[in-house]
C-alpha cells in the first residue's frame, strides 16, 4: 500500500552571482535568500522530498560560487533525510556548455539526484514508494516536448513527473517546450511539478494534479510570486497542494533599483 508523503516543489530560482546585492544576512541576492527559504520550508514541513523543476541557475555561465551555495543549502535537507530531485530548465539547459557539467552530485550528497537524460530519466525510491520522471532539456525550442514518452504508470508507487515548459492547448504555433493539457491528462502522474512560469498556476487535468509553483523570488514575479508548493500525497485522500510564501514583493525597493536602468529586471 502507498504511504503518505510530503513534497516541496520549487522552480525558477535563477541563481546568479553577477549584479548581486551587498552581502546581507549572509546572502548576496534575493535569489539566494529565497532558495534558503525554500530549504527552510522543507525543514519546517518535515518534507520527504524537495523537487526543483528547472532554472535553479539563471544561465550556464554562472561562476562556481553559485554551485557551492547550492551544495551548502542542500546539505541542510540532507541532514533531515529529505531527498532532492533536480531537473534542468531553459536557462540552465543541459548541453555541452551546461552548468550541470560542473555540478558534482557526489559533492551535493547521496540524497541529491538529477534527471539529466534528454530522452527521459526516472528514479525510483523504494523506501518512499515513489517514482520521479523528467526529461532534461537540451534546447528550449518548439521541437522540445517535455512530456514526450512518459513511462507507463506504476500501480504500486506514487507517480510523480517533472516538466519545464509552457502549458498550451496544442503544440502547433504555441512557442517553445510546449506541454499540452491532453499530455497532462494522459501522463498517468499523480502529481506533475511544472517549471518555467514565475507565478502560481493550477493546470490539473483529469486524475493528474499539475501546478506551476512559481518562482520563490517574489522580485521576479510581482505580488503573485514568492511561493513554493507543499504537496501531500495521501493514500486515502489523494493529492492536495497548498502554497507557502517564502519571499514578498517590495514595490518601493524595486522602483528604486530600476531608476536609471533600462530593462525589466526579470530573468526571462
Amino acid at each position: 500500500m502507498r504511504k503518505a508523503l510530503k513534497l516541496i516543489h520549487t522552480s525558477d530560482v535563477h541563481l546568479d552571482s553577477h549584479g548581486v546585492e551587498a552581502m546581507r544576512d549572509g546572502f548576496r541576492s534575493r535569489a539566494e535568500r529565497a532558495f534558503a527559504g525554500v530549504v527552510d520550508t522543507a525543514l519546517d514541513e518535515s518534507a520527504d522530498m524537495l523537487l526543483i523543476a528547472g532554472d535553479l541557475f539563471d544561465n550556464n555561465r554562472v561562476d562556481d560560487s553559485n554551485i557551492e551555495f547550492v551544495y551548502r543549502q542542500l546539505s541542510r535537507v540532507g541532514r533531515a533525510e529529505c531527498v532532492v530531485v533536480m531537473l534542468p530548465g531553459n536557462h540552465d539547459v543541459h548541453d555541452e556548455r551546461s552548468v550541470w557539467n560542473r555540478f558534482d552530485f557526489r559533492d551535493a550528497g547521496a540524497h541529491v539526484y538529477g534527471l539529466m537524460e534528454h530522452a527521459g530519466d526516472c528514479v525510483t525510491f523504494d523506501q518512499l514508494g515513489v517514482r520521479i520522471w523528467g526529461r532534461a532539456m537540451r534546447e528550449h525550442a518548439p521541437e522540445n516536448y517535455p512530456l514526450d514518452d512518459t513511462p507507463r504508470r506504476h500501480e504500486v508507487y506514487w507517480n510523480v513527473g517533472m516538466a519545464h515548459g509552457q502549458v498550451v492547448e496544442q503544440r502547433v504555433l504555441q512557442g517553445s517546450s510546449p506541454i499540452t493539457r491532453d499530455e497532462i491528462r494522459g501522463s498517468g502522474f499523480d502529481y506533475l511539478a511544472l517549471g518555467h512560469i514565475h507565478v502560481w498556476e493550477n493546470h490539473s487535468v483529469g486524475a493528474t494534479s499539475a501546478y506551476y509553483c512559481g518562482s520563490p523570488v517574489a522580485h521576479y514575479a510581482g505580488a503573485n510570486g514568492g511561493k513554493v508548493a507543499v504537496v501531500t500525497l495521501c493514500p486515502n485522500d489523494g493529492v492536495s497542494v497548498e502554497s507557502r510564501q517564502v519571499s514578498v514583493w517590495d514595490q518601493r525597493a524595486y522602483d528604486t533599483e530600476q531608476e536609471g536602468y533600462r530593462g525589466n529586471g526579470f530573468p526571462w
